[in-house]
């Protein structure tokens, strides 16, 4: 169902019921750009991969926002649906908010548009929102322009308050207001608006309507546009006065939860501490927080903390579809290519209706990159696998469903694309820590490209090269127990520069040199033991991914290709290699 903000009000309590009611949603978002893997490295941490994420977000919106409640109805042994497009965008507010600015990525929006997407709609009718800091600023400062008015009333009637002199260069105007508010009071007429004036001459009308009107006028400073202007009235009493000014104040109230708008929504959400699926969610999480909540903290581990309090149950279907049993089944995990293959054999979609007397999608429709309908098609993916985990466990569908036991090892983690070894963010515990004694980070003159690296490297077997700039990169070699060996032979090069990716980072927290590469080499291998089983390396490529080859959908390659311009240095298949992490 389509929401905007002509019926988003209306919408509320059925949304607030679907919520309450369902045993998980999913979400999804459209996004004004995506942008994420500039600067992006293969090696990244998890901590890094936030700091250049988080910087993102500061930069796009969230334009549309699909919601699409499940409820299982174990009578009937079927799932009843609610699904929710929303259109988001940030109206105007006033001089206690000020208008937000953010970036557009072309070839996204070109994306939308050739998806359909209605931006008059978007632009007309977006639902508002104010995250917490800036609700809690807003009604701040409406709390404090109500006191200054009641303090301004109460000395409008104090006569006994000292005159401020009025300036030469004031006088012609305050001569003028003079004349035009007794004209005012002996027409007809309700109000009057005064001319545009600065906080000073403001300041001066009062001391004058005090001194000559106040038994005949009241003043009242009104916002029009980006102004502050002065309306006068008749005559009120001082009760009167105040009955208006805490008429006006709570106005203002109500206008301030029209504009926190959407972030309703997102607090119902939360409220309701149901899990919440989306397929490769770091984004839509990322965003939904920053937006509708508050500002993602600088500190990573701030930020695994919040999330986690807020959405204390969480699925990417990315992540899952990445690990046992599917990743040997499924093998290409972008949204619509999850979708075709969890409609075939050994996978199995469970019943879905829409709820009575309710307008839903419908999987004929295949509305792709519309919020609502990729939140629908997110659940429909992800209630076939955890059917199979079922059905591999030998349990029916109502023992299946009737807990969330057999999803807990993909629980609160987090996919991340791009990242070589480390794909997921762990909301709920620690991150993984994988071992990097087989990792160089290696600078060499710019005309370098991938060949000549696999080339100084080919001795030791396969490496992945990840491109820091044009005169650095990191160098993983596929065969580990070659690392002290290649350290060894190549630590003379006079044209390059090569060092452990541990005194890397060492040199780059500003920490003292770890011990001699070798050493370390060989420490961490006694510490941790045999290295982890690997998949099986494709030796026909110096750059092979050490995970099973995805296609990529057409949005996710265009926004994967990095924008740095040192890319132009690479031969052509060492930067499609590079940019094809799906």
């Amino acid at each position: 169902m389509e929401v905007t903000n002509t019926n988003f009000s209306d919408m509320l309590p059925q949304i607030q019921n679907a919520i309450n009611k369902c045993t998980f949603m999913a979400i999804d978002c459209e996004f004004t750009g995506l942008n994420i893997t500039r600067n992006i490295n293969a090696l990244d941490t998890p901590q890094e991969y936030y700091q250049k994420v988080r910087r993102n977000c500061r930069e796009f919106l969230i334009i549309q926002y699909g919601l699409c409640t499940f409820k299982y109805d174990a009578k009937n042994n079927v799932f009843k649906k609610d699904d929710f497009n929303f259109y988001i965008f940030r109206r105007p507010v006033n001089r206690n908010i000020p208008d937000q600015r953010f970036l557009c990525q072309a070839s996204s929006i070109h994306f939308l548009v050739s998806e359909s997407f209605d931006f008059n709609k978007l632009f007309k009718e977006g639902i508002p929102y104010l995250n917490e800091e800036e609700s809690e600023a807003y009604k701040a400062a409406v709390e404090e322009s109500y006191k200054r008015r009641s303090d301004l009333i109460q000395s409008q009637q104090d006569t006994t308050n000292e005159s401020i002199p009025i300036p030469d260069n004031a006088k012609a105007f305050i001569e003028d207001v003079i004349e035009q508010l007794e004209e005012f009071i002996k027409s007809g007429n309700d109000e009057l608006q005064l001319p545009r004036c600065n906080a000073f001459y403001r300041r001066l009308i009062y001391q004058t309507k005090t001194e000559k009107f106040a038994d005949k006028i009241c003043l009242e400073t009104r916002q029009m546009n980006k102004d502050r202007i002065l309306f006068a009235t008749k005559f009120k009493s001082k009760e009167n006065e105040e009955e208006s000014e805490r008429k006006k104040y709570n106005e203002q109230l109500k206008e301030l939860e029209d504009f926190v708008g959407f972030s309703k929504l997102i607090k119902m959400i939360i409220n309701a501490r149901k899990l919440v699926v989306g397929h490769n969610m770091c984004l839509d999480l990322l965003h939904t927080i920053d937006k509708f909540l508050m500002p993602l903290p600088e500190d990573y581990f701030d930020f695994k903390g919040m999330a986690h309090d807020l959405f204390p149950k969480i699925l990417d279907t990315k992540y899952m579809s990445s690990c046992e049993p599917f990743k040997d089944i499924i093998t290409s995990n972008v949204l619509k290519h999850l979708y075709d293959t969890v409609s075939q054999e050994p996978f199995k979609i469970p019943t879905i209706e829409t709820e009575d007397g309710v307008q839903g999608y419908s999987l004929i429709d295949m509305k792709e990159h519309q919020a609502g309908f990729d939140a629908y098609l997110t659940g429909v993916c992800f209630l076939a696998m955890w059917k199979y985990l079922g059905s591999s466990k030998k349990l029916d569908d109502k023992r299946t469903f009737s807990n969330f036991n057999l999803l807990e090892p993909y629980m609160n983690r987090i996919f991340l694309m791009t990242l070589l070894d480390n794909q997921f963010i762990n909301l709920g515990g620690k991150d993984l820590n994988p071992p990097r004694d087989h990792v160089f980070h290696l600078s060499f003159p710019k005309e370098w490209k991938t060949n000549d690296i696999s080339q100084l490297f080919s001795p030791f077997g396969n490496v992945h090269v990840s491109w820091i700039d044009e005169t650095s990169a990191y160098v993983t070699l596929y065969k580990r127990d070659q690392a002290a060996t290649a350290l060894n032979a190549l630590s003379n090069g006079e044209s390059y520069k090569i060092m452990t990716y541990a005194k890397r980072k060492a040199l780059l927290r500003g920490v003292s040199t770890p011990p001699s590469s070798t050493v370390l080499l060989k420490k961490q291998r006694i510490c941790e033991g045999p290295p982890t089983k690997r998949r099986k390396l494709d030796s026909t490529s110096s750059n092979s991914d050490v995970r099973p080859k995805r296609s990529i959908d057409p949005i996710e390659e265009e926004h994967l290709e990095s924008e740095d311009s040192q890319s132009s240095k690479r031969s052509n298949k060492a930067f499609m290699e590079d940019s094809s992490w799906d």
